[in-house]
Formats: structure tokens, sequence, C-alpha cells
């Protein structure tokens, strides 16, 4: 928690940013523009950040960036405040200071009022106003009685905050910190997963905050979906026949369709960018499993993969030419309870030839996804302790990287459709649930946080 005290300077810097641009001789404007000041905070969700050049990753307690929540009032002159960090070891936002600031008629300025989670207070008031900043004086009172004065001079630059903290020493103001704040960016768009809040599995989909949420697939048998066709329906595969068979669906739910009708089972069922085909894993003529495709109507059925060897599919190239593949490898014939099992990624042209193998470590790596962009592939991995993470790697299976460092086990990545973020599933053998994390910042957001198991998230096409 000291991280937080050595950080007091910091988050108190934006504070009064809001009463910026408006003359404080003159009461109307001064009004004005501070009401005008409170809803550019309340923009985005009200909420900012700024980055912690203090944060030590090693620190259990260290956050990597300061946010500021801003809320409405009771009154239109007044707004609530929390000013929070996020810790990257935790994957949550921590609560430092709570309180709330408004505008006091008879001194034309801004005063505010808030309490540090561990006892300290803040108070102070405007003390000079232009048309593009201001200059604050505070004092920080700490639970003993000490009393520290705090100057903070605020500018507003290109949609950025810019403030400039100082501290008394002596007769002196000592700089203290620099910073520079700008919108928390969140994502946006609607997520679908599989969940077994109902008894069984079943297909539900939520917007990128977690709220909205609906059941898409209402059946009784256990539903699972991995794509939309570019157009926004829903394929999926159920057992609700009495085998695994691939489905189609309208994104209300309407004109379900059985693709497949098939004695075998067929899972797994990833739909190609242009929306004219169906990548699935089947079992109609070898018993691990094979890579087939099928047109978006269940006909031209093809068979791509011809081995002993268990195959899942993973994602096509945004282009549409490549697929990208699980492949279990393990001795063919040792099928005890103990053979040495592995999975591998794998990457080949659309049609089936020219399989290249695109990683090689220790431990199950699946779930490849590409990017938007088609640079990088994400997918789930063993690391050397033995805790499955994503991943991030080139299209060529070079620069690996571990996008989440998580201690919780995370799976079935999923990009969104501006390469921004990535929805993913994250637990432990107790529970899961859905997240997502931005990919500049890995700040991670817990979608779900139902006591049963969500999971395999994937984001719904963009219209």
């Amino acid at each position: 928690m000291k991280t937080f005290n050595k950080s007091i300077v910091l988050v108190f810097a934006f504070l009064f940013i809001i009463t910026n641009s408006f003359a404080q001789n003159n009461p109307s404007i001064g009004l004005n523009n501070y009401l005008k000041q409170c809803d550019y905070l309340l923009q985005n969700s009200g909420k900012w950040k700024a980055a912690n050049k203090d944060f030590n990753a090693k620190e259990e307690w260290s956050v990597s960036y300061f946010g500021y929540e801003f809320t409405k009032g009771i009154n239109t002159n007044t707004l609530q405040l929390k000013i929070t960090g996020y810790c990257p070891k935790k994957s949550e936002w921590l609560t430092f200071w709570s309180g709330f600031y408004t505008w006091d008629y008879k001194k034309q300025t801004v005063v505010y009022q808030s309490v540090h989670s561990e006892g300290s207070i803040a108070s102070g008031e405007s003390e000079s106003i232009s048309e593009s900043g201001m200059t604050l004086i505070f004092n920080i009172t700490s639970p003993k009685g000490k009393i520290e004065k705090h100057r903070d001079m605020q500018k507003l630059v290109d949609n950025q905050i810019q403030s400039n903290s100082f501290v008394l020493k002596g007769n002196k103001w000592e700089l203290k910190n620099s910073m520079m704040w700008s919108k928390l960016e969140q994502p946006t768009g609607k997520v679908t997963f599989m969940s077994t809040r109902d008894g069984n599995w079943e297909i539900y989909s939520a917007d990128a905050k977690g709220d909205s949420l609906k059941n898409l697939s209402c059946n009784k048998s256990a539903d699972y979906a991995f794509s939309y066709t570019p157009d926004g329906r829903l394929v999926f595969y159920s057992n609700r026949e009495g085998n695994d068979e691939i489905y189609i669906q309208d994104a209300d739910g309407k004109k379900q369709k059985n693709l497949t009708n098939h004695p075998s089972g067929d899972r797994v069922a990833i739909v190609s960018p242009d929306g004219k085909q169906i990548l699935f894993t089947s079992y109609r003529d070898e018993e691990n499993g094979e890579l087939y495709v099928m047109d978006i109507d269940g006909k031209n059925v093809t068979r791509l993969t011809d081995n002993k060897y268990f195959e899942d599919p993973g994602g096509w190239s945004p282009d549409g030419k490549k697929i990208y593949f699980t492949r279990e490898l393990r001795d063919i014939n040792d099928t005890s309870s103990k053979a040495i099992r592995n999975t591998e990624i794998f990457v080949m042209d659309r049609d089936g030839k020219n399989e290249v193998r695109l990683t090689n470590k220790q431990g199950a790596d699946g779930g490849p996804q590409v990017s938007p962009d088609g640079s990088k592939i994400a997918f789930y991995g063993k690391t050397a302790d033995g805790n499955y993470e994503i991943f991030l790697m080139d299209t060529d299976g070079k620069n690996i990287f571990n996008l989440t460092e998580d201690p919780m086990e995370d799976y079935s990545p999923s990009w969104s459709p501006d390469g921004k973020w990535i929805a993913y599933t994250k637990g432990n053998s107790k529970n899961y649930d859905v997240w997502v994390i931005h990919l500049e910042t890995k700040i991670k957001y817990r979608l779900t946080t139902n006591p049963k198991r969500d999971e395999s998230p994937f984001w719904q096409p963009t219209k």
C-alpha cells in the first residue's frame, strides 16, 4: 500500500480541472463554464486515466494507471468522484479517494472535500482561474494531523489534461509531479459466450460492459457457439437431436436449421470471413476427429486433414486464404490414461495444403485467433510454471508474448472487431468468467460475475 501514499500528490493534480476556462471575477461566466466542464468530464462514462511513472511490476500492490470516475452529484453544481488505481496483480481498480466538489456561490470558486482510504482528508479551493487553466491551493491532512500544502497548475491541451503539482517546502514551491490525463478507453459492441447459469450449456450475449444479458439458444440440450456470419446469423452446434450437429439461426433465435444431419459428431463451427463456408471438426471418417469445410447451407462437405491426430478449428485469416487450427500431438499407439498429450498450433491453406507448424513448446497451445489486421495471433498456452495464459505472436509463429500475466487460468481469446480488445475466459477449477483486456494498457475488465461457468467468448460482427 506504500505505492498509494507515494502518489497522493499525483492523484490530486487533476481534481480541479473542471473549472478550467472561466473568469473568476464574473459569477455567471464562472458558473456556466464550470457546468460545461462538468459535462465534459462526464463524457465517456466519466472515466479518465494517467500512467503511473512509479509503477513497479514486481510489487503486488503497485498500480500501472491512476483513474478518475466522475458521476453526477445531488444537484447540478456538484460532482461526485473516485480516485482509483489499476493494480495488474489483482486485475482490478482500487479506490484511493472518495469525495465531491461543488461551486461556492459566496466565494465564487470551486471547493472540494475528499477522504483517502487510509484516513487522510483533502480540502481546498481555486486560487486563480483563466480561460486556459487554473491554479489551485489545497491541504492534505493525515490521520495524525500532519498538514501538507499543495499547489496545482492545470491546463487543457488537445483533449488531454496537463497538470503540474507543487508542494510547499519552507517558503518555496517545489515541483513534485507532472502528468497527462486522457479518457479511459472502454470496450464497445456485443460479446457472445457459453454459460451453465440455467443448469445446462446455453449461448448468451451481453454488451461489452456485461449488461443487457440475453439467452440466444433457449434449449434444454447443450448448445455451443464460436462464430457469426458477417450478416449476424449465429452458427452453433448442439446435441438436441441425439448427437452433435451444426446449426444456423437468425440473431433473434428464429429460423434454426440443422446443417450437417449426419450420424457422427460435428462440432466447433467457425464461419469464414466472407460468410460462404464453415470450418468444423467431424468424426465421420476418423474417430479422433478431423477438419472439414462445408458451404454455409451445409452442402459440399470437404475433408481437409487426414491423420490419426485430434484437431480443433481455430480461425481464418482475415482474407480467408489461411486456416489456423490446433492439433494434438501424441504417440497414437499409446492409448493409456498416462499417455503424454500435447497440442500445438498449425496453419494451412484453405484447401488443406501447405501445413506449417507455428508453436513448438511444452504444454498445450490452442485456440488461435488472428487479429483483424492479420498481423498477430492470439492463443492460449501453458507457461513454464504450468499456468495457462493468453499469448500473442506474429502470424509466422515468432515473437511470442505473454499478454495476460495472470495467476488465474486464461483461455479462449477472441479479438474485438476494432482489434483493440481481446475477450477471453478467466478463472480456476471452481469457476470461470468472461473478461476483456485492452491491448495497449493491459487493463482488464470482468464482464460476468455469475457463480456458474461463463466461458469461450466471441464478438458479434459490427454492422
